[in-house]
């Protein structure tokens, strides 16, 4: 005895209930032909499997297998960790698996740090090497200035006795007398 059999079985004694029974298998047989006849064919087992949840069956995406369709979590676990519901995640997930093989990536802002100063320490070493980089630029301001002047700034001796001649590069000299 099939489950059509058994439905029309269990209203003996109810004319009215078989009927409707009747009534409701032969519309369930229409109603499969039409959809046959559409391009969906399709039957009708016995029991009851509840709706699938909601969001449920959805496709998932793998960077090198493609695009799969689940129906519930379970089936979503077995097929492993590196499912995602885009293709998009999927590439982006991988290209951070790759990331971490090579090194890691990680904001060195926001990675944890322990003093190991007071903030009074951290202040003096921070206005200490404020000073550092101001004598630092005074020494390169003063270096500039000296090579800039070159040798227009610098004094030569000159011996009076040998005759005279003028410098070729407008340098200052300073004319002293030697005796000899």
């Amino acid at each position: 005895m099939n489950w059509r059999e058994k439905i029309i079985v269990d209203f003996p004694n109810d004319l009215q209930k078989n009927h409707k029974a009747r009534t409701a298998l032969a519309d369930l047989d229409r109603v499969l032909l039409e959809l046959a006849g559409l391009g969906h064919p399709l039957h009708v087992e016995e029991g009851y499997v509840p709706p699938p949840p909601s969001g449920w069956p959805k496709a998932v995406f793998h960077l090198h297998a493609g695009a799969r369709i689940v129906r519930d979590q379970f089936e979503l676990e077995e097929l492993g960790p590196d499912w995602y519901p885009t293709m998009e995640d999927a590439r982006h997930a991988a290209g951070q698996r790759k990331q971490y093989e090579r090194g890691g990536i990680f904001d060195p802002r926001r990675m944890p740090t322990i003093l190991s100063q007071t903030p009074q320490e951290i202040r003096r070493n921070q206005d200490e090497a404020i000073r550092q980089r101001e004598a630092h630029r005074q020494f390169v301001n003063d270096a500039r200035l000296a090579q800039r002047a070159g040798f227009a700034a610098q004094t030569y001796l000159v011996n009076v006795t040998e005759p005279e001649h003028e410098p070729d590069m407008g340098e200052a000299i300073e004319r002293l007398l030697i005796r000899q």
